[in-house]
């Protein structure tokens, strides 16, 4: 008798597990139902809140955009002060070291009039120098201005003399006094000559 008695109890007690069971799978249908049904017609207040979306969106974009932009300016304009302070260093450096090598050529000059075996050991020394020097002026991109025979032209030469001769055509430069450098389009000294007519 009481274990007719406790299977009872306990069919009794599935039985209210059963129901419990069912009815919270309907009340999760209902709310799903009701959730559906909200979702199926957005509201005033969620419209509101996707158009403040998309603003949001859109203006965090337009700064995000202006951001980079002003980077990308910013490195192009301190990579051009860069090179430009580099250049500025370089003819700086050459310019202390012209009248250097201005030196140089009158010492070869004088040497190669001389007549002694050590003064011509002398001057190929100094030959071996001056070119070692003008090399290295020319990794650092400076050039010697060749104009001899050339037009004369006030942006690269400086005129200190003018001769009549009409063996020569008008205003051209017969001699080259002091060497004139150049580097890209920048002149670091100007050549100093002699020009004809």
């Amino acid at each position: 008798m009481t274990k007719k008695k406790e299977l009872e109890s306990e069919s009794n007690e599935q039985a209210i597990d059963k129901s419990e069971v069912q009815e919270s799978v309907s009340l999760s249908k209902e709310s799903e139902d009701s959730k559906d049904d909200q979702s199926a017609e957005p509201t005033q207040a969620e419209e509101t809140e996707d158009v403040d979306l998309e603003t949001q969106y859109e203006e965090l974009n337009d700064r995000f955009l202006r951001l980079v932009a002003e980077y990308d300016n910013f490195r192009k304009r301190t990579q051009k002060e860069k090179n430009s302070l580099y250049n500025d260093s370089v003819l700086d450096v050459c310019k202390a070291w012209l009248p250097v090598l201005d030196n140089l050529d009158r010492a070869i000059d004088a040497a190669d009039k001389l007549s002694s075996e050590e003064s011509k050991q002398m001057a190929e020394g100094m030959e071996m120098v001056r070119r070692q020097a003008q090399e290295t002026m020319a990794g650092l991109g400076v050039e010697e201005m060749d104009c001899l025979g050339d037009r004369f032209d006030p942006q690269y030469q400086e005129a200190v003399a003018h001769i009549e001769d009409d063996s020569y055509g008008e205003s051209e430069i017969i001699e080259i006094l002091q060497k004139g450098y150049i580097k890209g389009d920048r002149v670091i000294r100007h050549c100093v000559v002699r020009v004809a007519n």
